[in-house]
């Protein structure tokens, strides 16, 4: 429903509409909130001087006709325009005689003007239609992600983007890398929050305004032919989409749902339905929720809310054809005892209207930050997310990775598939954009950090990403090693981290990315990794020299061995035996085996006859791995 409020425009005529619940027509809307109290909505905005009126003048400017609405109240406009990029804001007299200038809740594009925040709609160019979904779409457990902050990773890309790419927006510079991503072998790209950010401060954009607009910055052309680019700013985003699909590449956002950014110093400022109300505390949509905290948070206990969101999501999974949301800080609309009306029904009901739509193997996952990351999974499985982010590899690589000593509590964190339920996985990683990089983690979590001396030490983590159960996810620059410092909390935390790109060709750079290439592509050939299954499951940590079979962890020589296996693109049961070399130094082994017979090293390239169960006194290069294979 709130997908269809806005501008709406078809041809050259245009209608503005703007809706507003009301419990005296539809209980079920809310059961805490009011009314706006509203005399009159006008709307304002540069496309005035077309209808024969001034600029932004509030004294000519139309007024908006209240209609009825099952679900409470529709205020609406209609009017015939020339092509052209338009911002405008709705001005608002209250019962009480206070006047504000107010954005629309449901505005498709967000405004040029840094000072003022509008809300804008075009007239012409390229609508946004017939995006091309994915021709395959694979499961969750099948992805391969590559995390994306969209400032960060084109800011050193400008002066050396691809000449083949037309357009000089943030999305076009991205468009024209798509190339590095098949190159990489990565099969789905996760973008960090694209919807409109409040300010023009730096942000990582989860501080949401406008849910159905693109951020502004995202979609600027910075272009000589200013109307011709403007009128297409959204269409940006359709051939980026189109793109990545005709590359078998999927297109997962990132939604910030759990609250919105209000400027309580500015009224009319920050996300609209909360300023479009007499007494801004009687918003339906704004009102305390489970474990917030985080500027205003939005009241899943109203069904308006709870429908607003749902929109939302729909809008971007059909008008966009996207493979997949996060959803950020699930905890905070999330309600563990009774009924949950927050995240638990949004999955739900979002399950339920795929599969109307005849969709399948859309990845809705949860970022689900509970004190002990363990309680996640049952979180995860009780909400009925395809999956949830996994912290606890992370901090298992940060750990064994500066201090050069792997503990037993490792084997927990490995097996990443335990207690999920079938069908459900961990979205697994050693990086992602709420630290500093592996690099500098493995070096000390400080500025100044020689990523000369310590790159190599992420090797053996990367080698167990790519082999252990889960949808995994890389960090944009990980891949060639990447290095800086962010802060664990404090203001400085949110900062800008462009992407090194000169750094993806240097020797290190080159031999990372050669490395995760080789990892991935693997990956792809053996789906079996891809599989549930791990072993050895239900670790005992007092085993610090490996378990009575061989596998586990021997924490004198900070060497991990584990088993794994499924079945392969040819039917047949494929095992896999992994041996990491944790250490600065060479260790010697012995490596156990679930049969005799030949075993390939598919990251090494040798072959192995395997007798007894075991080969004995194997060298281990340091920092280092193998992935040994049969089929059977």
């Amino acid at each position: 429903m709130y997908e269809k409020f806005g501008v709406v425009t078809a041809g050259n005529n245009v209608t503005f509409k703007l809706f507003f619940p009301d419990s005296h027509k539809d209980p079920a809307q809310y059961i805490k909130g009011g009314i706006p109290c509203i005399r009159n909505i006008q709307v304002v905005g540069d496309f005035q001087e077309k209808i024969n009126q001034q600029n932004w003048d509030i004294n000519t400017a139309p007024e908006m006709t209240k209609q009825d609405h099952p679900k409470g109240w529709l205020y609406s406009y209609e009017t015939t325009l020339c092509d052209g990029f338009y911002q405008y804001k709705f001005f608002v007299t209250f019962e009480n005689n206070e006047q504000r200038w107010c954005g629309d809740p449901c505005t498709k594009y967000s405004g040029l003007d840094p000072n003022n925040e509008n809300s804008a709609f075009v007239v012409g160019g390229n609508p946004v239609q017939n995006v091309q979904p994915i021709a395959n779409r694979l499961t969750p457990k099948d992805l391969i992600i590559y995390e994306i902050m969209i400032d960060d990773f084109v800011e050193n890309l400008f002066d050396h983007r691809n000449p083949q790419v037309e357009g000089n927006a943030p999305l076009d510079i991205i468009r024209g890398k798509i190339d590095y991503f098949v190159g990489l072998g990565i099969n789905a790209v996760e973008f960090m929050p694209w919807t409109a950010t409040y300010g023009r401060n730096f942000s990582w954009g989860y501080n949401p305004f406008l849910y159905f607009a693109i951020e502004d910055r995202y979609t600027n052309p910075q272009s000589p032919d200013e109307l011709e680019a403007n009128l297409d700013r959204l269409f940006r985003l359709q051939m980026l989409i189109d793109e990545l699909h005709s590359r078998n590449i999927h297109v997962i956002m990132d939604g910030v749902f759990n609250h919105v950014d209000v400027d309580q110093n500015n009224p009319g400022r920050g996300f609209p339905y909360y300023w479009l109300y007499q007494n801004p505390q009687d918003s339906p949509f704004i009102g305390d929720f489970e474990r917030g905290g985080f500027f205003e948070e939005l009241n899943f206990d109203n069904k308006c809310a709870q429908e607003f969101i749902f929109d939302v999501c729909k809008y971007w999974l059909d008008t966009y054809q996207i493979d997949g949301i996060r959803f950020d800080y699930t905890l905070g609309f999330f309600r563990r005892d009774g009924v949950d009306p927050g995240i638990s029904r949004l999955i739900s009901n979002l399950h339920g209207y795929l599969y109307g739509t005849n969709r399948t193997n859309i990845a809705l996952m949860i970022e689900h930050l509970t004190d002990n990351r363990y309680q996640a999974i049952d979180d995860t499985n009780r909400i009925g997310a395809t999956g949830c982010w996994y912290d606890p590899l992370m901090f298992q690589a940060f750990d064994s990775g500066s201090s050069g000593n792997v503990n037993t509590s490792i084997m927990r964190a490995m097996h990443t598939s335990r207690d999920f339920y079938p069908g459900n996985n961990p979205v697994i990683y050693i990086e992602n954009h709420d630290h500093g990089t592996l690099v500098n983690k493995v070096g000390g979590s400080r500025v100044g950090v020689s990523r000369e001396e310590n790159w190599f030490k992420t090797q053996p983590y990367a080698i167990a990403l790519l082999t252990l159960p889960g949808t995994v996810l890389i960090h944009n620059g990980q891949e060639f090693g990447d290095e800086y410092y962010l802060p664990e909390s404090g203001p400085d935390r949110v900062q800008s981290r462009p992407v090194n790109w000169e750094r993806s060709t240097d020797f290190i750079g080159s031999r990372l990315i050669n490395l995760y290439r080789k990892l991935i592509q693997i990956r792809k050939n053996y789906p079996s990794l891809c599989s549930p299954f791990f072993y050895p499951d239900n670790y005992d940590e007092t085993n610090t020299k490996f378990n009575y079979q061989g596998y586990g962890v021997n924490i004198d020589k900070d060497v991990i061995i584990y088993h794994r296996w499924g079945i392969g693109k040819d039917g047949q049961v494929e095992k896999f035996i992994i041996v990491l070399n944790c250490s600065s130094f060479d260790q010697v082994v012995d490596v156990p085996f679930p049969h005799n017979g030949r075993w390939k090293d598919l990251l090494n390239g040798e072959e192995f006859p395997v007798n007894k169960y075991l080969l004995e006194r194997q060298n281990l290069n340091s920092n280092w791995g193998r992935i040994y294979y049969a089929n059977v």
